[in-house]
C-alpha cells in the first residue's frame, strides 16, 4: 500500500504559530529536506532509555611499544542470546595514571573488534556503571590484558592530543578518548577490544575504558 505524506514547503521564512491543538502540516524546504531543530543533547533520548553503561579498568596496564597483536588492554564481550542486544560503542580510550616524565607523551589507540563468535571470557569482575544510574544487570562480561585473536586493530585519533615537549616533568592524567559513536557494533557472542602503543612505556599507567549502549537491533 503506498501512502502520500504531504508537508507545506518554505521559502525564505518561517511560519510563526499560536499555541494550540489545531493540525499542521510539517514543514519542507525547496530541496524537500525537513527542518529539525534539536530540543536535547544528541546522547539525551538513548541514554535515558536506562541502558547505557561505561566501565574502566581499576589497575593500571603498560601500553605496547609496538602494533597490537594478541594482547588486549581492555575487552568488552557481548554474553546475550544469538537474538538479544547488540552493544553500540559509544566511545573508547584510556587515561593515565602514572607520571611520564621522560618522553614527549604521545599515545596511539587501537581497536580490535572480534569476528563473532568468541568464546565466553573469564569475567575480571570490573566495576559496570550507568551513564543514567542504573545497576547492572545484563550480560556483558570485561577482561584485562586478554589473550585475543588478531582479527585486524585500527588506529583511533583520540580527542585532545595535546604533544608536550620532551621531558616534562610530573606529566600525568592525560586521558586519549576516542568518540566512536555506534562505530562499532558488538553482537551477541562478539567481543571489543583497545590497547594502546607509545615509544616508551611506564608500568601500570594505561586505565583503559569503554562506554556503550546495549540496543535490540537487526543487524547482520
Amino acid at each position: 500500500m503506498d501512502i502520500k505524506i504531504l508537508g507545506l514547503v518554505r521559502g525564505l521564512f518561517a511560519g510563526n504559530y499560536a499555541e494550540g491543538s489545531e493540525e499542521r502540516q510539517f514543514h519542507i524546504n525547496t530541496r524537500g529536506d525537513i527542518p529539525v531543530a534539536q530540543g536535547l543533547p544528541e546522547l539525551s533520548e538513548l541514554v535515558r532509555l536506562g541502558n547505557s553503561w561505561q566501565v574502566a579498568l581499576s589497575t593500571g596496564l603498560a601500553a605496547l611499544t609496538a602494533l597490537p597483536t594478541t594482547t588486549a588492554g581492555l575487552s568488552l564481550w557481548n554474553g546475550e542470546a544469538a537474538n538479544g542486544p547488540s552493544y553500540l560503542i559509544d566511545s573508547f580510550g584510556s587515561w593515565e595514571g602514572v607520571i611520564d616524565a621522560t618522553q614527549a607523551d604521545h599515545t596511539a589507540i587501537f581497536a580490535c573488534n572480534n569476528v563473532t563468535p568468541v568464546a565466553a571470557p573469564t569475567d575480571a569482575s570490573l566495576s559496570i556503571r550507568g551513564l543514567s544510574g542504573n545497576k547492572y544487570g545484563g550480560k556483558a562480561r570485561t577482561v584485562s590484558a586478554a589473550a585475543i585473536a588478531n582479527d585486524g586493530w585500527f588506529a583511533h585519533g583520540a580527542e585532545a592530543q595535546v604533544p608536550l615537549a620532551p621531558a616534562v616533568a610530573g606529566a600525568i592524567w592525560k586521558v586519549n578518548e576516542v568518540r566512536a559513536r555506534g562505530m562499532y557494533l558488538v553482537k551477541p557472542g562478539g567481543m571489543f577490544n583497545v590497547q594502546a602503543v607509545k615509544v616508551a612505556v611506564a608500568a601500570a599507567q594505561q586505565f583503559f575504558f569503554v562506554r556503550w549502549h546495549e540496543v535490540q537491533i537487526v543487524a547482520r
